[in-house]
């Protein structure tokens, strides 16, 4: 006579089989790192406090061609603090919206998935109450967003 197996020990190992594949399959296919409206905000968060170095740190690689860190600090600490007499700005960030392609400068590279806002900067400055309006532009670089400015002009 044959014995009949046992199926409890074959259906949990099952079970633990596809409760891991499941997990697995949720890591990699979730978005990993911060929602571009976070970066966005934290961007403009350290500009807002004079943090240059820090905001330098969320451009996107294509950014940090056209101002290395150092010379972007003393721009921005220049004309920014210097000229305008500034101590910090308000901001208010619009909605983000999806870019279905984004070219960053003429003749330059293109990107896909790319979301924008548009962002409004206000100062108290010595030339009086100032608004500067940008649209704000992130894409994915290594699994994170990153900041972009349009230079397709």
């Amino acid at each position: 006579m044959r014995r009949r197996k046992n199926p409890i020990p074959l259906l949990l190992i099952g079970m633990v089989g596809v409760t891991l594949l499941f997990l697995f399959v949720s890591v990699l296919g979730s978005d990993r790192g911060e929602p571009p409206e976070q970066v966005i905000e934290a961007f403009y968060t350290y500009e807002q406090n004079g943090d240059f170095g820090n905001s330098w740190e969320l451009f996107h690689s294509e950014m940090k061609k056209k101002f290395g860190k150092s010379t972007y600090i003393q721009t921005k600490n220049h004309v920014f603090l210097g000229h305008m007499g500034v101590d910090t700005f308000k901001v208010k960030v619009g909605e983000v919206e999806e870019v279905k392609k984004f070219t960053f400068s003429k003749g330059g590279l293109a990107f896909k998935d790319v979301r924008s806002a548009q962002v409004e900067m206000m100062y108290d400055s010595q030339f009086g109450k100032l608004t500067i309006t940008q649209i704000c532009y992130v894409t994915r670089e290594k699994d994170e967003w990153k900041i972009l400015w349009n230079y397709n002009f």
